[in-house]
């Protein structure tokens, strides 16, 4: 079969697209014929050989860790061929190819008529905004939240969930255009955080003190300022580190605070996937729902799979509205 190899680490040159063995199935495995294999960021850092110790799979790998496609062979399992389903998967399941091996057990089942490009945006994306708004912070209806990254893959997706859970939402952008593909998709107000006059502006707009729920995956020293506008009693969801660590000391800015008796949470996919995979089975679930409902609408750009070096270029470049989906 063809698929994407890495043999070493580096820049997006090393992606090699090549002929490599079919998965080999243990019990419980089926083989799933991929029609979709998104692009993620973490598939750049592992790319480059940046993953903490004992989290980067062993050479030579197939990146990718989710995507749909239709089962090729059901090993035996309560599955059948011929059904369409969409999967999240651990790092290192190998899914920029033309077939993967996934667990039984964790993937789900679409319908019939479902689109497999389409369905194959959800699992890492929307199921982690899904998790955010309603395990983590458990938004209540009618309260505003701030959205670092709005036109991204998980931005948008919060904006989506956060209109069906009936919140305000405020999304953060770093280009105008994004800006206004943020207002385009449903934010009610949407700020360029290029300009440092950003915040003031919000507080002008919308109030002191207004925001109830964070959700940052920048880090660096924009929780600082996310202490500034969080509301008494409002939640900093951070799920992410682009910008490091920053030099803001985070318990000193809580004290600071300290009246307002601001909640800082980390979410973090895996940490759920590992223990707590009901919840993942039933978020997505969820989700799958209100796509055949055309409640959401995914946000996606294609390429074909031999053109994952351009892809990952486009990632890291920040040219990507939504998700970016090799195509099989």
């Amino acid at each position: 079969m063809k698929a994407i190899q890495l043999e070493k680490h580096g820049n997006s040159e090393v992606l090699e697209y090549k002929e490599v063995n079919k998965p080999t199935l243990k019990e419980g495995e089926v083989l799933v014929k991929v029609a979709a294999a998104p692009v993620n960021f973490i598939d750049t850092i592992l790319r480059e050989g940046n993953m903490p110790p004992g989290m980067m799979p062993e050479l030579p790998f197939t990146p990718g860790v989710e995507g749909s496609g239709v089962i090729e062979d059901a090993n035996g399992t309560h599955l059948k061929e011929g059904d369409k389903v969409a999967f999240l998967g651990i790092i290192g399941s190998s899914v920029y190819a033309e077939y993967a091996k996934v667990d039984a057990n964790k993937l789900v089942v679409l319908d019939k008529d479902a689109d497999l490009v389409e369905a194959a945006v959800l699992p890492v994306n929307y199921f982690t905004a899904y998790h955010m708004l309603t395990n983590v912070a458990r938004v209540e209806a009618g309260k505003t939240i701030l959205v670092y990254a709005a036109s991204g893959g998980v931005g948008t997706a919060i904006i989506q969930i956060a209109k069906l859970l009936d919140l305000k939402i405020v999304a953060l952008e770093r280009q105008d255009a994004k800006v206004a593909n943020a207002l385009a998709l449903g934010a009610h107000y949407a700020y360029n955080t290029s300009d440092s006059s950003w915040a003031e502006k919000l507080k002008k707009e919308i109030g002191e003190n207004s925001i109830n729920y964070v959700f940052n995956p920048v880090l660096g020293d924009t929780i600082k300022t996310d202490m500034e506008l969080i509301a008494p009693l409002g939640h900093i969801v951070i799920f992410g580190f682009l910008g490091g660590s920053g030099n803001t000391n985070l318990i000193q800015e809580m004290m600071n605070h300290f009246g307002k008796a601001p909640s800082v949470t980390f979410s973090e996919l895996y940490a759920t996937y590992f223990n707590e995979y009901e919840k993942v089975d039933s978020g997505l679930k969820q989700l799958y729902t209100w796509l055949a409902e055309g409640k959401i609408k995914p946000i996606y750009q294609t390429l074909p799979l031999a053109e994952a070096r351009q892809a990952h270029d486009l990632i890291e470049a920040g040219k990507v509205k939504g998700k970016l989906v090799l195509t099989v």
